[in-house]
C-alpha cells in the first residue's frame, strides 16, 4: 500500500502575506550590508536610502524586527 497524501507545502492558499516594516515613518527593507569591518543585514527605505542611526551608522535589521 502506498502513502495517504498530504496537502503540497507549497500551496499558495496556505501562505501568509508578506510583513511589511517601518522605521521614522518610512517603509523599509532588509539589505546585505559589506564594508571592511564589519557585513550584516542592514534597512533601506523604498527610495533607496540605508536607514542611518543617530551617529550616522546603518540600522541593523535585528534592532528593527525585534
Amino acid at each position: 500500500m502506498g502513502k495517504a497524501k498530504t496537502a503540497s507545502k507549497n500551496n499558495p492558499l496556505g501562505r501568509e502575506k508578506a510583513k511589511s516594516f517601518t522605521y521614522n515613518g518610512k517603509a523599509i527593507k532588509p539589505v546585505r550590508y559589506i564594508s571592511l569591518e564589519r557585513n550584516f543585514i542592514a534597512a533601506q527605505y523604498d527610495d533607496g536610502e540605508l536607514a542611518l542611526d543617530a551617529q550616522k551608522n546603518p540600522v541593523p535589521w535585528s534592532k528593527i524586527r525585534n
